[in-house]
């Protein structure tokens, strides 16, 4: 653990669709499976996914490639997967060890999500001010493309920090998924 505490909030925003539907919305109705891993002891907070314990870290199994949480003592971990009814289409992980963020498009159907992470400033409930680009998935020829970034580029986060991610379909952060009407929160820290 690096001796600081990151309270993250993975928030996945949605807009309704204004126009008539585009590529962009390829799958039509998404399902969000999740979970928030408590990474001390593998202990599912809160979400659907089943968790596995190993004296090293906690595996969550999925179609794609699967997710390992290393252990990290007080660390939260969080898995969003969605759905569409042939499968898995992306999934979005937070690893509190590292403060790494992994983004998986799981179909190559050229359309990907994007998440955008903010920063809350002032505690909850305050102004969520975006820091770097967008974050997404090479799209590549592959079946399946993933990316692993580094939020802070080699820095921590100071304890106490809050951060938020914004799941949408579009680079501009403006085509929010049509299956989402408020706000999904889900914990983690570092």
């Amino acid at each position: 653990m690096h001796g600081f505490r990151l309270l993250a909030i993975l928030s996945i925003a949605a807009v309704l669709p204004l126009m008539a539907e585009r590529t962009a919305h390829a799958y039509g109705d998404l399902t969000v499976h999740y979970a928030r891993v408590d990474t001390s002891n593998c202990a599912r907070l809160s979400g659907d996914l089943p968790v596995i314990a190993f004296s090293n870290g906690c595996q969550l199994d999925d179609s794609v490639d699967g997710t390992f949480f290393e252990k990290d003592v007080g660390g939260i971990a969080v898995k969003l997967e969605l759905h569409d009814d042939n499968g898995m289409v992306a999934k979005v992980e937070f690893h509190p060890l590292g403060e790494k963020l992994w983004v998986y498009d799981t179909r190559n159907d050229s359309d990907t999500v994007y998440v955008q992470v903010c920063q809350e400033e002032g505690g909850p409930g305050s102004t969520c001010f975006f820091i770097g680009p967008a974050h997404s998935a090479p799209g590549t020829s592959n079946v399946i493309d993933k990316t692993v970034d580094d939020i802070r580029e080699g820095e921590n986060f100071p304890e106490g920090v809050r951060l938020g991610f914004k799941v949408t379909d579009d680079l501009d952060g403006n085509d929010g998924f049509s299956f989402f009407e408020d706000i999904l929160y889900i914990f983690g820290r570092s």
